[in-house]
């Protein structure tokens, strides 16, 4: 693909993204007053609008079902962000941070990163000797994520100043330990030459404070891994996982639980207690 019709896919995914966000604002604006807890249960509240109140929000879902499908056919070739890094990235892999002492992540809208800097500049950067995860390139620049307590930051760099860092082909028990995203999480065992595998994942969160209810979605399956990755299959629920040392890196198919419900994302390792 060439860089005009990437821009010009980036531009339409962007207004995408935008459509999406504002129909998802409206719905939630829509159903807040709607709702209210009593009980332990939410119940529609008195006087709230009855069945037309609703009907809008259902309206405006229908058609944010359908932008979403639109758009989910579409891989953004210039895309480098938190959310989509999983899903839109591919030849994972482990760099160091050398030759600068400030690596400023870059942005992946507006032209961004063939303008370099310091019109992509973002306010996320990592310094010398930091290790991040990588995914593709996209001329003299590679996508980079860095994890960190808060989830993490990705952007463009200059792949001039990454190292790569080999890694072995894990064992079983390499693979073996609890690991989180936020409030998802996935357990790993070794049994009988698989992996086993059970998680949760949420949505918007475990426990919203300003929203009605938690969609919940999990998995339960058991795979051999083939080299650094596992594709695990539950039901209409697919999931690949890569093994990045103490990271995972994940996505699956939009079928593993309630709406709006992701595994997708950057797992790291918990603590051992």
């Amino acid at each position: 693909m060439d860089s005009h019709n990437m821009l010009s896919t980036s531009r339409t995914i962007e207004s995408l993204h935008t459509r999406l966000d504002a129909l998802l604002q409206s719905i939630t604006a829509a159903l807040r007053p709607a709702v209210r807890r009593r009980s332990g249960r939410w119940r529609r509240a008195a006087g709230s609008g009855g069945s037309a109140t609703l009907l809008r929000p259902l309206f405006l879902l229908s058609t944010l079902l359908s932008t979403a499908a639109i758009a989910s056919e579409m891989v953004d070739p210039m895309s480098c962000r938190n959310g989509a890094f999983p899903s839109e990235q591919s030849d994972f892999a482990l760099a160091k941070v050398v030759g600068t002492p400030r690596l400023f992540l870059l942005g992946d809208m507006d032209g961004c990163p063939a303008k370099g800097e310091p019109a992509c500049r973002q306010r996320s950067y990592v310094i010398s000797g930091d290790t991040v995860l990588t995914g593709r390139d996209i001329g003299r620049f590679r996508c980079a994520f860095f994890p960190n307590k808060g989830g993490g930051s990705s952007g463009w760099v200059d792949k001039t100043h990454l190292q790569p860092l080999p890694l072995a082909t894990p064992k079983l028990k390499d693979w073996a330990g609890d690991w989180h995203n936020g409030d998802n999480n996935l357990r790993i065992r070794a049994r009988g030459g698989q992996l086993y595998v059970k998680g949760n994942a949420f949505w918007p969160s475990a426990n919203p404070a300003d929203w009605p209810s938690t969609h919940l979605g999990e998995i339960e399956a058991s795979a051999t891994p083939k080299g650094a990755t596992i594709t695990l299959r539950d039901d209409i629920c697919h999931m690949d996982v890569h093994w990045l040392g103490d990271a995972l890196v994940v996505s699956d198919n939009a079928e593993c639980g309630g709406m709006n419900v992701r595994f997708n994302g950057v797992y790291q390792r918990a603590a051992k207690r």
